[in-house]
């Protein structure tokens, strides 16, 4: 009787490590459909940095994409049973700057693109405080002027702290805080995620699952830099690419294409 517990344990161990690395690596099994979503923060003509790209830069990305014959998606087509059209594209924005609706939100309707913006919202109006610096972010009369029809609104916490250095309560909470801010100024809201930093809690998936599901949020964006492929394995870690204004071009479409391999 002394050896059942083991075995069962080792069972279960050997099942959690198989399911890990295939979730790790479903990125390489290049016949199965994909996703790709990629991560924008700043559109500006006097920026091109690490979290920024000029207006000339995401309108060349847009007309590049658009001749590759990407389908851009929104995140709510996510939450839906309706198949995803062929290669689907999503594009995000983190933290929801003011650029985003004075620069890029034109060059979105110019090529018929669609976009999702996770919303810091306990900075909405003020600027970026965890970046030195930090540019200007919407406010709630800001947010109600992006077009519906082309842009929709999702969570990206309250306060932008990285989940990893936070209790599971302090993030329901703070999660909490980002879900009553779109309620109180009558915003739209699609109920996904990402993460701040694409820092994800130091907790067991099925606590934050539990989290998750109380909040109402069906879906989690992180930073990977890998390609999606679907149906998503893990709809709590779904991977975006990050886009930088200072890297080549060459770059952005490797990572488009291909992803981080490993």
């Amino acid at each position: 009787m002394g050896n059942v517990p083991t075995k069962v344990n080792a069972a279960y161990v050997n099942g959690w490590w198989s399911m890990k690395f295939l979730a790790r690596y479903a990125h390489l099994a290049l016949w199965r459909p994909a996703l790709r979503v990629l991560c924008y923060h700043r559109v500006h003509p006097q920026a091109s940095d690490h979290f920024s790209v000029t207006p000339e830069q995401f309108d060349l990305h847009l007309r590049y994409l658009t001749g590759s014959g990407f389908s851009f998606i929104r995140a709510r087509d996510l939450l839906v049973d309706s198949p995803l059209p062929e290669r689907p594209l999503l594009l995000t924005f983190d933290d929801g700057y003011v650029d985003n609706l004075q620069f890029a939100q034109s060059i979105l309707q110019r090529h018929r693109a669609l976009a999702t913006i996770f919303i810091v919202s306990g900075y909405a109006g003020d600027r970026a405080r965890w970046v030195a610096g930090g540019s200007t972010l919407m406010s709630p009369q800001e947010l109600r002027e992006l077009d519906p029809d082309v842009i929709e609104l999702a969570l990206h916490s309250d306060s932008h702290r990285a989940f990893a250095s936070l209790s599971l309560d302090d993030i329901e909470n703070d999660l909490q805080r980002n879900l009553e801010f779109f309620s109180l100024n009558n915003l739209s809201m699609t109920p996904v995620l990402a993460y701040p930093y694409g820092s994800r809690p130091r907790c067991s998936p099925d606590q934050l699952q539990t989290v998750f599901t109380r909040l109402g949020i069906r879906l989690a964006f992180r930073i990977g830099n890998r390609v999606n492929r679907v149906p998503i394995a893990n709809p709590y870690e779904i991977q975006r690419i990050d886009v930088r204004g200072d890297a080549s071009e060459a770059a952005l479409k490797w990572k488009l294409w291909a992803g981080k391999l490993l």
